[in-house]
């Protein structure tokens, strides 16, 4: 949970403490006839700095602005407390791009870390891996905090209630790989499937640059190509027969003979680098051993399981990688000695070439004096011509055809992996169901009693038609006259409450905060109302077990309203922990931020 912000340096209005349940940010009117608005005043920007402590890219590049220059001129920072299993922690971050960032358990003495640094030590603090079959893998931290952070601007720009990434267009796969996380529902072969989606893309991404490379250098496409090969090969044929058959005038049958003798020798020798370059690649690719396992993350694993256990395990496995160090080492010595053996034998062997090369050459300059081989240079010079373009561009038809043949084996195993999702929903029928009534519920709680509920569900279920490659379900969430600007908006605040708690019923290790900012804009005061309601009986309802957060931005007449619209079942005033008007003394930054 979130236990305060504050400035070192006095860079907000006040020191903003929160508290388990409902956490309200106010922006009151001033009735100053030179007010500006109620709109800038720092409902968002508190919002944000606390999104800046936690690592917000979109966040730090806000704070970036001109505008924000008195930040870095004044040299102010901020600091994020919070508690996770009962410790204490703290963030502290100045403006200045490219500082570092410090944390730790004690205020007056926090370490300091890359941003880099700290994203890995947050994730296994805010996202630890629990479960063998609910996981993420990678750089999730941010990705996954922006469910649990969300400004006015982020929430302006979402239209799809799964979509929280701040992208506008992410793969469905991406998407849907991220809210069955928060779902608490089996990812592992989601992962899969995405591996394996994007190695079938990446080989097509691989064909069509060769493709346009065989265009570009033959102007064709690779089914002419196909078919021109035949033609070209043909040519090499009808070239090297009339080459054979040339004869040389008899007072120049000597140097031909002496000529197609070296040729042989020149063959030869050329056959033994290759095979000795073969050698060398070989021996290159036998360094590459990995002696790496991750102990650190095995002995984590042990040690939840039984105190020490993990430590002995790790134990072992570092003597175990030391003993696969040291034969790899040797091994490796051995590799030297012989690599240095053949790059001796291959330069021996260039030089023997080039010397052959080179009493080749005397002999064809004695032809062109005597006039000789004016004849066969422009055949001879077609046939390398035709030989090499024929030789290059065959490799490429090569290539295209391996990726084509890894892409069918691929597609197989995707289509296998598709089935397998389905199976596995099937198995997690029980959950998708409570999600449905949790989901129901809040509906029902929220929007106007006397609304159809027939349109309004979450569901998870097969597609009917399933195409190559694409996901085989599909996520839905609908609710009553979703069409209306208030009601399209209340069914992205329905999923996000839905997601939050049900991860507080499951207690499972995520943050127990949820911070909407600007959410309610444009949703009628009945059904802002109803939801706030709903959230403060539900943290009534678990407080003692699972206790949450939710911390909501308002202004002042969004929730002051006449009670025909309904009434809090609460004393609004008890919990609102800030508030800004709009005088620049009372704002956020006591200064107006143009």
């Amino acid at each position: 949970m979130l236990n305060r912000i504050f400035s070192n340096t006095n860079l907000i209005l006040n020191d903003v403490t929160f508290q388990p349940g409902i956490n309200i940010i106010l922006g009151k009117y001033s009735g100053n006839k030179e007010a500006l608005g109620i709109n800038g005043i720092g409902k968002s920007s508190l919002v944000r700095l606390i999104d800046y402590a936690l690592l917000s890219d979109s966040s730090q590049k806000i704070f970036s602005h001109e505008k924000y220059d008195f930040m870095r001129t004044e040299n102010h920072d901020i600091v994020l407390e919070f508690t996770i299993q009962d410790k204490k922690y703290f963030i502290r971050r100045d403006f200045n791009t490219g500082s570092p960032v410090y944390f730790g358990e004690k205020l007056n003495s926090l370490d300091e870390y890359t941003k880099d640094e700290i994203r890995a030590i947050l994730t296994d603090k805010f996202f630890p891996m629990s479960d063998n079959k609910v996981f993420f893998e990678g750089n999730r931290f941010r990705t996954l905090m922006n469910f649990f952070v969300k400004d006015d601007l982020s929430n302006q720009e979402r239209i799809d209630p799964l979509n929280f990434m701040k992208k506008r267009s992410p793969s469905e796969v991406e998407k849907s790989l991220y809210n069955f996380y928060l779902l608490n529902l089996p990812t592992e072969r989601l992962v899969y499937y995405q591996d394996m989606s994007k190695e079938y893309n990446d080989f097509g991404r691989s064909i069509s640059t060769l493709e346009i490379n065989l265009k570009t250098d033959t102007g064709r496409s690779i089914e002419e190509y196909r078919s021109e090969k035949i033609n070209i090969e043909n040519k090499i044929v009808l070239l090297e027969k009339s080459l054979s058959n040339f004869k040389f005038a008899d007072n120049y049958k000597n140097i031909e003979e002496n000529i197609l003798v070296l040729t042989n020798k020149i063959n030869s020798q050329l056959n033994e680098y290759h095979s000795l370059n073969k050698k060398l690649a070989n021996i290159k690719e036998g360094y590459n051993l990995d002696t790496r396992i991750n102990t650190k993350e095995i002995r984590k694993l042990y040690n939840e399981t039984l105190s020490t256990f993990g430590d002995l395990v790790a134990k072992t496995l570092d003597e175990v990688i030391s003993f696969k160090k040291d034969v790899i080492d040797n091994r490796n010595k051995f590799l030297v000695e012989k690599e240095k053996k053949l790059n001796k034998q291959i330069k021996l062997k260039l030089s023997e070439i080039s010397k052959l090369e080179e009493e080749r050459s005397k002999l064809y300059k004695g032809l062109e004096e005597k006039g000789a081989l004016e004849s066969i240079t422009n055949t001879y010079e077609q046939l390398i011509t035709e030989k090499s373009s024929l030789e290059k561009n065959v490799q490429v038809v090569q290539q295209i055809d391996d990726i084509q043949e890894k892409m069918t084996n691929l597609n197989v195993s995707i289509s296998e992996t598709q089935r397998d999702l389905l199976t596995e929903l099937k198995n997690f029928e029980n959950e998708i169901n409570s999600l449905r009534a949790l989901f129901l519920d809040l509906l029902t709680h929220a929007i106007f009693v006397d609304e159809n509920f027939d349109n309004a569900y979450f569901n998870l279920s097969p597609k009917r038609k399933v195409r190559q490659r694409t996901l085989p379900f599909k996520i839905d969430v609908e609710i009553p006259k979703a069409e209306a600007l208030g009601n399209a908006r209340y069914k992205i605040v329905a999923y996000d409450l839905m997601v939050f708690l049900n991860n507080i019923q499951k207690q499972r290790k995520l943050p127990d905060f949820l911070i909407h900012d600007g959410v309610f804009h444009g949703i009628s005061p009945t059904t802002l109302i109803n939801s706030v309601n709903y959230m403060f009986h539900a943290f009534l309802k678990h407080s003692e077990k699972f206790p949450f957060q939710y911390i909501l931005t308002f202004n002042e007449n969004e929730i002051f309203v006449n009670e025909q619209y309904g009434s809090f079942n609460f004393d609004v005033n008890e919990y609102i922990k800030a508030e800004y008007q709009d005088t620049p003394e009372k704002m956020i930054f006591k200064r107006l931020i143009n």
